[in-house]
């Protein structure tokens, strides 16, 4: 069985995928306005302590998202990789969601008076999103509209601001179910699960003290 994680939003969840019968055996859903590492664990031991040996692989939802939450994601899929001695690969959380068809756009908001527009066909995610300012984005809404793409966002504060945009969020379900089309190259890779950024980390150096006069 595979386990899909997927903590890059308000709404995370856990699933767990059986090739076999084709079918979405386990599920938990949970969210919290605080990070998902204080949750994320009872669904976790509860999981553990009924499919423990059926376990076969892990697929993670990478982000774009929560900086934090992506970040716990991928360390909870690391540590039970390492304690169970199974697979794991990421995969972008923006071909994870909900939606009822396979494509569609996501909309967010990137900060610093922006907006980030990702489209995804086939669930197959179309090059990295684009970051639009925020006076350009409803012309690139229109657009999507006439093309007939539905347009999603995980944030309840563009669906509000946004004519067109319905809240959905990327499930863990279809992370897992995505993980039984993985190459057996790419489940058997070394590299490393890396979180999807919108942009490079902000990091600056802390200025140097001035001497007291």
């Amino acid at each position: 069985m595979i386990l899909g994680i997927e903590t890059s939003t308000a709404q995370a969840s856990l699933a767990l995928y059986d090739a076999g019968s084709d079918a979405i055996v386990w599920e938990s859903e949970f969210s919290t306005d605080r990070a998902h590492n204080a949750v994320i664990f009872d669904p976790v031991s509860e999981m553990l302590a009924l499919y423990r040996n059926q376990l076969s692989g892990i697929v993670v939802g990478v982000g774009p998202g929560s900086y934090s939450g992506v970040r716990v994601g991928i360390a909870v899929a690391n540590g039970l990789s390492l304690a169970l001695e199974i697979p794991s690969v990421g995969r972008s959380s923006l071909e994870a969601w909900g939606a009822e068809g396979d494509t569609y756009a996501v909309l967010g908001d990137a900060r610093r008076r922006t907006f980030f527009v990702a489209e995804v066909k086939a669930r197959q995610l179309q090059g990295d999103p684009d970051l639009i300012e925020e006076d350009l984005v409803e012309d690139r809404i229109a657009r999507l509209k006439s093309d007939g793409v539905p347009l999603y966002t995980a944030d309840p504060k563009v669906e509000a601001h946004l004519d067109g945009v319905v809240l959905c969020y990327p499930t863990a379900s279809r992370l897992a179910r995505a993980g039984a089309a993985v190459d057996p190259a790419d489940w058997q890779s070394s590299k490393p699960l890396e979180p999807h950024y919108l942009r490079a980390p902000y990091i600056t150096t802390p200025k140097k003290k001035q001497p007291r006069s």
